[in-house]
């Protein structure tokens, strides 16, 4: 009882930063910086490395996208140590994390729609192919006996526009935490109060936004079997999914009393959340490197393009010296889908 009304008292500035923290836990604080500081390196000169090649190693139409991708590491890194730094700017950093992550799920989407040609080949693949709608994607299993649709234009144009419905939420929650931020606003820390129900709001749009995207990435599995780009997106819906846990399993410890404070300084929520970015920081790091790994290697386009080079691929597709598409299909793309399956 004694402890948690010392909890309740404390006298905690409005920016806690490596002061604070270090008058609270000691020199516990300065392991943390060391370490983090031999994350956070690693991290920023591999992803550098690699969006300097960029242009040498994969197709033109391909770099943007790609550079989106290759800039997720670093940014989770920066934005992780912000949070251990400054654990008052938890809260919004959580929420930047998440923008972060579901803006990279849409660029996912944006680079392997490009790399297979665009939604109308993909369409006319699935088409040739006898390739249905994955319906029963994970988390709705529950639609797994139901008769899967045919892989349409428009279908494909809202399974793959969902994603970016999440990214308009994530983006929609941290203006309305900086809106009640800047109006004065004091949280009143419960889960379910008035001021939280945005946070609750986002729950089933991410959930939908997860399953749209698992349709997508099953249906890209069959599109391009042997191609190590997928992997990217891969990597980056375990990210989204264990940041997601991680934030439920906070809540679950914070909301039962099993995580608290650390006098003078640390409120239970400063405390949850430098835990939270500690956590995030090495998973940033120990998926982040393989995830830049697999980036920086040659674009699968380039075993695309070799396909166009075969003598009955010429007429029908544009070489890079006529200032066309070089190798990113277009009217022949179905053709072009099934001599990759072929091979």
């Amino acid at each position: 009882m004694n402890f948690t009304m010392n909890c309740s008292s404390l006298g905690i500035p409005s920016i806690v930063g490596p002061r604070q923290v270090f008058d609270s836990i000691g020199h516990w604080n300065t392991a943390v910086y060391v370490i983090l500081v031999l994350h956070l390196t690693p991290v920023w000169i591999v992803g550098t490395i690699t969006l300097t090649r960029l242009r040498a190693s994969c197709h033109p139409q391909l770099v943007a996208p790609l550079a989106w991708l290759v800039s997720i590491p670093p940014a989770l890194m920066s934005l992780t140590t912000a949070g251990i730094l400054v654990p008052s700017l938890g809260k919004y950093i959580e929420v930047l994390l998440e923008i972060v992550l579901s803006l990279g799920l849409v660029k996912f989407i944006d680079f392997i729609t490009i790399l297979c040609g665009g939604q109308q080949a993909i369409v006319n693949f699935c088409s040739d192919n006898k390739i249905l709608l994955p319906i029963g994607s994970p988390p709705i299993i529950c639609l797994m006996p139901c008769r899967k649709p045919l892989v349409t234009l428009s279908r494909l144009s809202v399974v793959s526009f969902i994603p970016g419905l999440l990214f308009c939420c994530k983006v929609s929650i941290l203006a309305i935490d900086v809106t009640l931020l800047l109006i004065g606003h004091t949280f009143s820390g419960n889960f379910f109060a008035y001021d939280n129900l945005h946070n609750i709001a986002s729950f089933p749009v991410g959930l939908l936004a997860i399953y749209c995207y698992n349709m997508i990435m099953s249906i890209v599995s069959e599109c391009l079997p042997g191609n190590t780009q997928k992997f990217l997106g891969f990597i980056l819906l375990i990210l989204f999914i264990l940041f997601d846990c991680l934030r439920l399993f906070f809540i679950f410890l914070t909301g039962t009393g099993m995580l608290t404070c650390v006098p003078p300084f640390l409120s239970q929520d400063l405390v949850s959340h430098i835990l939270k970015n500690v956590i995030k920081a090495f998973l940033a790091t120990f998926i982040g490197l393989p995830f830049l790994k697999i980036a920086s290697g040659k674009t699968e386009l380039n075993s695309l393009c070799s396909s166009l080079n075969h003598p009955d691929n010429l007429s029908s597709f544009p070489d890079s010296s006529s200032g066309g598409d070089s190798g990113i299909c277009r009217s022949q793309s179905r053709d072009l889908f099934q001599i990759n399956r072929d091979e």
